[in-house]
């Protein structure tokens, strides 16, 4: 499982020749993981065969020694920008929740990390990452009736004001054991969930809809614009304008 792969193996694999093409070839065997090495200049190093995919391009060579905005098309935050301040700091981003658009305009949900690379055997890799499709629920699953009422409580009321804790103890759930379940049903926490269904709803509503970004915060829970605009671009790396503008294969 990838959360088992920790920072101490994932250096390791990145940090030579033959570890690199053994990292590789590893992850080549993961479809539903994006996986990539990049320099201190944010340039991808090694890649694996799913995000060349995601990229929508054929060949791995296509994205060797080129940055993220070179190859991907995204008029939203500078993901570079963000690698560098990482690779600079020496932090790590571990299991965040992120939105993105295939070739085909279509919204994918991911858990992803990143780790800077340290030590002197580093060689030229500085930042390791992976990106893991998140997989269809499982309604067979035998927690998944245990959530199905609280599920869909938040899905009704996601655009309002809503906590998780109060929600919680509405359909008596310590918080301990909803994460748990969460977690082990969609391998996301439960304010994740409520994100995840905040921010689709922001971008059906921005894809199907002129409605003014004021509403569209409204409608989705939020009470602050900031706190709605940060959130949008933290989980999909676009402004809402500047989602609206993606969408419709127009950059702004």
């Amino acid at each position: 499982m990838i959360e088992m792969l920790n920072l101490e193996f994932l250096t390791d694999l990145s940090c030579s020749g033959s570890n690199l093409s053994l990292a590789e070839q590893l992850f080549d065997l993961l479809p539903d993981v994006q996986f990539f090495v990049k320099d201190r200049e944010a340039r991808y190093l090694v890649v694996n065969n799913t995000i060349v995919e995601h990229a929508g391009l054929s060949d791995k060579r296509d994205m060797i020694g080129r940055t993220c905005e070179e190859v991907f098309l995204n008029p939203g935050v500078k993901i570079s920008a963000q690698d560098l301040s990482l690779i600079n700091s020496g932090k790590d981003v571990t299991n965040m929740l992120e939105m993105c658009l295939s070739p085909s305009r279509q919204r994918k949900w991911c858990l992803s990390s990143k780790f800077a690379v340290r030590g002197p055997n580093a060689g030229d890799a500085a930042l390791v990452g992976i990106s893991r499709v998140l997989p269809a629920t499982d309604e067979r699953h035998h927690n998944y009736h245990t959530l199905n009422a609280f599920l869909a409580y938040l899905k009704e009321h996601c655009g309002e004001p809503i906590l998780i804790s109060e929600v919680a103890k509405q359909f008596k759930f310590s918080m301990d054991v909803l994460e748990r379940l969460t977690r082990e049903l969609f391998s996301v926490t439960p304010k994740q969930i409520l994100t995840q269904l905040r921010i689709e709803k922001a971008c059906n509503l921005l894809e199907t809809t002129d409605d003014s970004i004021n509403s569209i915060v409204a409608a989705c829970g939020y009470i602050d614009h900031s706190a709605f605009s940060r959130q949008f671009k933290l989980s999909t790396h676009y402004s809402p304008l500047q989602y609206r503008y993606a969408v419709a294969g127009i950059r702004k």
